[in-house]
């Protein structure tokens, strides 16, 4: 079965073999406008340090390791290159996993109903070879307008509380508040403040069991999102949709718009320095690691206000 013979959001919008979804819309058009929009030139990265501890981890996932490879410690390591016994390098071996840290989702990422985006079935994806189809290798680079909606600030609150979800109605308000439009082609960012709330409380040394309690988009937001034709959606906090799940539905946030709209999931962002200078309009620079075959790629994206 194609794509095209059961048509489900934008399954074959882009042809049968699409393995970009919405980032289509990120024409050069659409790219040269956004490289237009910086004024002041500076530069803010939404990432997250990668660390053992102090940053939202699930315990499945395991904690990133750096490794030494090689050291100072390792003297007449380098004298088959010529090196003199004074001179080395520090190596590193670094083990993470794709999810855990500020990252992004392929499209292979969530299936239903066995398939995944464009239709393609679930068991393109195996063990051993990874994503066969919809990696995260086919994502390129990523660079458009850049909205964030500031949810605490449009709230009137320092973050918002879980188990808020937010609806349509919701984001096109806090856009209207900001004076912002959410364009075609856009990559929307949502903050929350949970991210924030989260590295304080870990900072302070506190331990935090509210992982699985967080504020988020819920399913009503995804037909606003897929009628203004967004090209990616960004959140501060683990899963851009909040948990526990819109409506009980696991993942639905995910199905509506990974598997659907093909539409790609940035999630564990740092926004508060945006939304400090209150810069709602950026240029987003982004480009996923291309490791073939992969189901999402630890991020570290920039945005030029």
């Amino acid at each position: 079965m194609t794509a095209t013979d059961q048509r489900v959001g934008n399954w074959g919008r882009w042809g049968d073999d699409d393995e970009r979804g919405t980032l289509n819309l990120l024409t050069p058009d659409v790219v040269l406008a956004a490289t237009k929009l910086p004024r002041t030139g500076k530069t803010y990265s939404l990432a997250l340090p990668i660390q053992r501890s102090g940053v939202p981890i699930l315990d499945y996932r395991g904690a990133p390791m750096r490794l030494a490879l090689t050291h100072q410690s390792d003297v007449g390591m380098f004298e088959a290159f010529g090196a003199p016994d004074h001179v080395g390098a520090n190596e590193d071996v670094i083990v993470l996993a794709s999810h855990n840290e500020t990252h992004m989702d392929a499209l292979c990422h969530v299936f239903s109903e066995r398939r995944l985006y464009n239709g393609v079935p679930a068991e393109a994806v195996t063990a051993a070879a990874g994503a066969t189809k919809l990696g995260i290798d086919k994502t390129g680079p990523i660079v458009g307008r850049a909205v964030l909606l500031d949810m605490p600030a449009f709230l009137g609150v320092e973050r918002v509380e879980a188990p808020r979800v937010f609806t349509s109605d919701d984001l096109l308000a806090c856009a209207r508040h900001e004076g912002v439009e959410i364009r075609a082609g856009d990559i929307l960012l949502i903050r929350t403040g949970w991210v924030d709330a989260f590295l304080a409380n870990a900072a302070a040394g506190g331990t935090d069991d509210t992982l699985m309690m967080q504020p988020g988009i819920g399913l009503d937001a995804c037909r606003t999102i897929a009628q203004l034709d967004v090209a990616a959606v960004g959140s501060d906090n683990s899963a851009v949709e909040a948990i526990p799940f819109d409506e009980d539905r696991f993942l639905g946030v995910h199905i509506e718009l990974l598997v659907k709209l093909g539409l790609p999931l940035i999630e564990h962002l740092v926004l508060s320095d945006l939304a400090a200078d209150r810069c709602y309009e950026s240029l987003f620079v982004a480009a996923p690691l291309p490791v073939t075959g992969g189901t999402g790629s630890p991020l570290n994206p920039v945005c030029i206000g």
